[in-house]
Parts: C-alpha cells; structure tokens; sequence
C-alpha cells in the first residue's frame, strides 16, 4: 500500500492515517453481549499505542466483517481524539502461496477422502456410518483417507446418560478398530491413512486446543493397525506437493455467533468465516472461546499458527457443509459423518495435474506457477 509508517489511532489526526491493532468488543465485562457496529473497540500494540483502546465508527465505511480478536488494517480519521472514524479496512498481506516451482515436491494427481466425526447414531454403537464410509473408500481406492475425531464422543447421549457399560477405549477397540483394519487391508500399500484427534475425544487424554497426535501406545492399547497415523490438531501437512491444513475444532461455530459485517467481499458467510483463519493465519483466531468450549491453550499459541498459506483447509463444522474455492484456496467443511438419528456427509477430493487444467490467467497471472485451485474438484456425499 506504500505506506510511509503506521500511526497511533489513540491521537487526533486531522488527515487520514493508517493503523493497525486487534478488535475488541465493547462490552468487555459481559462475555454474552453480542458484538455489533456499535461496540467495536481497536486495541492498538504496546509498540503504536501503549495498548490503548479507541473505539471504531464504522458509519461510513462501505464493507467490513470483524469478529474480536481479529487484528485488522484500518484506514481513516481520528478528529476529536474520542474515537477512531474508519474510511476503509485494508486486506492484510497473505502468507506467500509456493510456488509449483519452489515447492519440495512435485504437484501430482491424487484423490482423497475426508470426514469427520462422529461416526456413529446417536441410539447405539453400531457405527454405520464408519461402515459405508469404508465401505466407499474401498471402492474409491484414494491415495489419501482423514478421518477427524471424534471417534468416541463425549457428547454421544448412551455415554453422557450412562446408558453404556463399556469404556471408550473398549467402544473403539471392538468397534472401530476393526473398520480401520479393513480399510487398511483393502487400500493399495502407498495410500496413507491418518487420525486427527478432537477435543470431544474421550480416547484422548489431551482435551484443550491444540492437541498432539494420538499416541502410538494409545493406537497399539485400542488395535489400530499399522499403517494407520495419527496427525496433531491442527495440522499442515503436503501431499504430493499440496499444503492442506487441518483444524479440527468448531471454530466456524464459535465464530459465527461473534461476527459482524457488512456487504463484507466474500459474501457466502460460511466460507467466509473459514477465509477467516487464512486471513488471520490462525487456527483459532477469535479472541475469547465460549463458555462450552474445552479450552485454548495461550501458551501453545504459536502452534496455531499457520506456517505457510494452504491451497486446501478443512475445517470441520457443524454447520451447514460447504467447498468453496476464495483467492486459489480451497475452503471445505466435509460435514459429520453422522447426525444424530442420520447419517451425515463427507468429502471427497480429486487433484489433477495442474498442466491438464486450462484456468483463467486472472488466476494464473503471467505464468501457470502457482498452484490452481481449478485443478481441485470436491464432492459432498451424503452417508
């Protein structure tokens, strides 16, 4: 933006200044009063402002969607030195996109199939859902299977009534594991399988935001099969030269409830609220989780952070499922794999060679080097 130096939004400018800092609601002392156009604070940095706050008039300006936490560019007038008129939000700098070209594997065709729990009804143990899942991964044959936790939910109503007499370990050993198993007999040796645990995983002793991998004792104790891997909560991962970033907690939920905006550009609010964590290159970027949620690690924080920008994220929610291609990325919500009395939704992705695809040059720009998300094709089955 050529910006000469970024101002103290806390003093009084006549002329139009840019500043940086992070939203804050308003009603810092009641954590249920919504958000709202009219309780936006910014909080500028110890290094600009001290950590002062200022509060924000957004009357004026055209198109925003701000959440708390969220650190933002804002453009526009301080007068009175009361509060802070914005004329305009600037789009933060992305992280770098690679480069086909730079990264340490090639980009290469392959399919791949994501769900998320939990894989049971909500009535019985029986994991249905896992079956036809498997079932249809053995007919696919993909390169790549995630499957993200829960596996055994602490929400499931027979366990949180009491109404089961068996341990959650003992629940995945008899009925999960064996589905794992024949998923791993059935798919070619070269394709990969991975675990993601979740907060709401009673099999894992770790229960706060992030989370590292299941471990290989806990796979062994509960018969995982070899061949199967576990992944941290989140995750980045490449897969033949493909950066997917994984994060398995409800933040669209959590975020959907705080947002606020206006003829915002990404106008399909669920995608958009995922473009969130892109944006913010945080896994969890809101700034206070709710009351119900397992918790956030603040001294783990710099494990939330993204370490390069994702062509693919998935973020499982339970809200409505969506894939949405914003800005040559690919935002994708598989679903659960069962809901409550029903059978859920997961994704299923096919990557093709990039040179195969002929995708617009405003997506290209001069050359076919950076990874087209046109290349990408994602399918919702329902279960």
């Amino acid at each position: 933006y050529e910006i000469a130096a970024l101002a103290n939004p806390t003093y009084p400018h006549q002329d139009a200044v840019t500043a940086v800092g992070r939203i804050v609601n308003i009603n810092l002392d009641d954590a249920a009063a919504p958000i709202s156009s009219d309780t936006l604070l910014l909080e500028t940095s110890r290094r600009l402002g001290n950590g002062r706050r200022i509060p924000l008039d957004v009357q004026a300006t055209p198109s925003f969607s701000l959440f708390p936490g969220q650190i933002v560019a804002v453009e526009g007038k301080n007068l009175k030195g009361s509060e802070f008129a914005v004329s305009q939000f600037r789009a933060l700098p992305r992280l770098p996109h690679p480069a086909i070209g730079d990264r340490p594997d090639a980009v290469e065709p392959f399919d791949a199939v994501v769900a998320s729990g939990p894989y049971t009804l909500s009535d019985n143990f029986e994991y249905e859902p896992l079956r036809d899942l498997v079932d249809h991964a053995l007919a696919a044959q993909p390169s790549l299977v995630l499957l993200l936790g829960p596996f055994v939910s602490e929400a499931h109503p027979m366990l949180r009534d009491g109404q089961s007499d068996l341990m959650p370990e003992e629940i995945f050993s008899s009925k999960i594991s064996p589905h794992l198993a024949r998923l791993r007999e059935g798919l070619l040796a070269s394709s990969a399988i991975y675990l993601v645990p979740s907060t709401d995983e009673l099999c894992c002793p770790y229960v706060s935001f992030p989370q590292p991998p299941l471990s290989r004792e806990l796979l062994a104790r509960v018969g995982v099969p070899d061949g199967v891997e576990s992944l941290s909560n989140p995750a980045q991962i490449s897969v033949n030269g493909v950066s997917i970033a994984i994060s398995n907690i409800d933040a669209l939920f959590h975020l959907v409830k705080e947002e606020v905006s206006r003829l915002p550009v990404l106008s399909d609010r669920l995608p958009r609220l995922a473009w969130h964590l892109v944006e913010q290159r945080h896994f969890y970027p809101l700034a206070v989780p709710p009351a119900d949620c397992a918790g956030i690690l603040a001294s783990q924080d710099g494990k939330l952070r993204m370490l390069a920008a994702p062509d693919i994220l998935i973020t499982p929610s339970q809200l409505r499922q969506f894939a949405r291609m914003h800005e040559n990325v690919i935002l994708l919500n598989p679903g659960h794999s069962s809901k409550g009395l029903f059978g859920g939704t997961f994704a299923r992705l096919a990557v093709r060679a990039p040179k195969s695809i002929d995708a617009p040059s405003s997506m290209l720009g001069d050359s076919t080097k950076i990874f087209p998300a046109e290349c990408t094709s994602v399918e919702i089955v329902r279960i």
